[in-house]
């Protein structure tokens, strides 16, 4: 069997490779000039990154929606475990006044402020809000 090219094919499959070579120099050069990667955010699963990232009022809506999801899912596993409350927020309070109680609990509590904040939000619950 011939393994030679055909002398029409020897053209546009140098030319093809010759394209191949350049793209991979302009992604070679395109990489060794880039800035290096960007640290990664800190979590808010941290309970002083919370208290930091939650006192800015550009980032209150984010930390309500937080603290209602983790309320929520505390009382639902307070159910399917049939245990009694831990805590009792006040029908009245709305989920901003919570987070404002909840950070204040925080600042002064700062013994816990490396725990993960759900820990840390539960403490918080059960220190600001206890059931009578």
């Amino acid at each position: 069997m011939n393994r030679s090219i055909h002398p029409q094919m020897k053209k546009p499959l140098l030319a093809g490779l010759t394209l191949v070579a350049a793209l991979c120099a302009v992604n070679a050069a395109a990489q060794a000039t880039q800035a290096p990667a960007a640290t990664p955010a800190p979590s808010i699963d941290q309970a002083d990154v919370f208290l930091n990232v939650c006192q800015r009022p550009e980032n209150l809506d984010a930390c309500v929606m937080y603290l209602s999801g983790y309320t929520h899912g505390a009382l639902v596993q307070t159910l399917i475990d049939k245990q009694p409350q831990r805590y009792c927020v006040p029908p009245n309070l709305g989920r901003k006044e919570q987070l404002g109680a909840i950070l204040t609990w925080m600042k002064g509590h700062l013994q816990y402020i490396l725990e993960p904040t759900g820990a840390v939000i539960y403490k918080a619950l059960m220190g600001t809000f206890p059931c009578r």
